[in-house]
């Protein structure tokens, strides 16, 4: 079931239902009473100049449609869950990072105390362009208010979402992935072995992993990572490792909450994010990363330069009666701490020997 673009009922949800499917119509549809709607009542059906397949440019989506493209994003997206978000000013920023801080030490009276100095770096951010390009029938602006928006926001919010998991934990720093590098990459390329837990022999499966390859991977990160620190795994690991291993403990470590308004499980204390672009399968993954752990918050950065641009084109479908509508964003995904050989770092990841 896809998910309401406005979850909830009532007078105010139902107008933001109106707001954006009056919106779409007019901007996307080219519907002349809803762009007379749109003006009567302050929805501005803004150009983005040069985004987009548009003549003149995409339009820039409004603050109602915007934000539930967000949330959306979010609920289906495991990296923008649990990362920190950094709007940029520009396509190349940075910032700041603290991988080292100052000492203590003792000092006797009358005597000078040892001076240190805190360590700050920078994390380089070069935000991409990605666009989804989605066909729609030219009856859906006849369609119901509810099924047009949640149509759209749907289709663009899923598959922004994949492609921002699949350069955060599966980059290989091809332009196929904006350059970006992900962590199941990175603990393989041997500077961050640390990071990089090999789970014990014939544990090549997810159906073979047992509680020692889990607690060793908890041990691969720093002691600051575990207040806020979550699994990333698929749901084929999800089901054959720690649904297996909770079934044979009675069920006791794991458990369902709801957070920020998704049903989010539990395992060991933790909360489990499902990743599409983690490995989904139930044979060998010898030599691959398995599952990630750690605090993606303070391990790796979503730099954010534009939100959601919304194009169409009329013509390019028009012998099949559609309309194809271009959703672009610039975002780039940076894994920054996942230490190196010697230290552990925010995250790390279970690889299969």
């Amino acid at each position: 079931m896809k998910r309401r673009a406005f979850p909830g009922s009532g007078r105010e949800i139902d107008e933001k239902y109106e707001r954006a499917s009056h919106w779409l119509r007019a901007a996307i549809f080219g519907n002349v009473r809803s762009r007379d709607w749109c003006i009567a009542h302050g929805v501005r059906i803004q150009k983005a100049a040069g985004e987009g397949i548009n003549s003149a440019g995409g339009f820039l989506v409004p603050v109602e449609l915007a934000n539930a493209i967000i949330d959306i994003r979010e609920y289906y997206g495991a990296f923008r869950r649990r990362a920190r978000i950094y709007p940029m000013a520009s396509d190349e920023t940075s910032t700041p990072r603290r991988p080292g801080g100052t000492g203590a030490f003792f000092f006797g009276e009358n005597s000078g105390a040892t001076s240190s100095s805190v360590t700050v770096d920078r994390i380089g951010l070069t935000a991409k362009k990605i666009g989804s390009l989605i066909l729609v029938s030219s009856e859906l602006e006849e369609d119901s208010t509810h099924d047009a928006v949640d149509f759209v926001a749907n289709e663009i919010a899923y598959a922004f979402a994949l492609k921002e998991d699949d350069c955060a934990f599966n980059g290989d720093g091809t332009q196929s992935f904006g350059h970006s590098f992900g962590i199941t990459q990175i603990v393989l390329d041997g500077n961050h072995n640390i990071a990089k837990v090999v789970a014990a022999t014939g544990h090549n499966t997810f159906l073979t992993i047992d509680a020692t390859d889990i607690a060793n991977l908890i041990s691969a990160v720093k002691a600051a990572a575990i207040p806020n620190a979550a699994w990333f795994i698929s749901q084929t690991a999800f089901a054959q490792t720690f649904c297996r291993l909770a079934g044979a403990d009675g069920g006791a470590y794991l458990r369902t909450e709801n957070v920020d308004g998704v049903a989010t499980p539990f395992y060991l204390g933790f909360p489990v994010i499902l990743c599409q672009k983690l490995p989904l399968i139930s044979t060998t993954l010898t030599g691959k990363a398995m599952m990630v752990f750690g605090d993606m918050y303070a391990g790796a950065v979503l730099g954010e330069r534009r939100g959601v641009t919304l194009a169409r084109s009329p013509d390019r479908y028009m012998d099949i009666d559609q309309i194809g509508i271009l959703g672009t964003e610039r975002f780039t995904a940076v894994i920054h701490d996942v230490g190196d050989n010697t230290n552990p770092g925010m995250l790390a990841a279970l690889v299969a020997p």
